[in-house]
């Protein structure tokens, strides 16, 4: 079967940043993600060669472990962007900025 090259698919970085944004919210414990954008609020990204670095910046609720949802955090985000997108994500640092009570 011959296949046909259809063109090319681009994705806009703020995609992946609402992408990441929402599996990480989608983790029990995650009280909030903290940033001044609205849609990618408490995301930054940075594409190193072909793989992608991911920083997500948030509060968690008290009671949580920080270190499980953290994990957590990590897992999701990595494994929504893969199944999204298909980009391998290098590291997704988790840097945790206060607990709310």
């Amino acid at each position: 079967m011959e296949t046909k090259k259809l063109g090319k698919v681009e994705i806009n970085p703020s995609a992946l940043e609402v992408i990441a944004n929402i599996a990480a919210t989608e983790v029990e414990g995650v009280s909030k993600l903290l940033g001044k954008k609205v849609y990618s609020r408490g995301v930054e990204l940075e594409f190193a060669g072909t793989e992608l670095v991911i920083d997500v910046y948030c509060n968690l609720k008290t009671g949580f472990s920080v270190t499980k949802t953290a994990r957590k955090i990590q897992e999701n985000v990595r494994n929504s962007i893969f199944n999204m997108t298909e980009i391998n994500t290098k590291t997704v640092n988790v840097n945790i900025l206060g607990i709310d009570f």
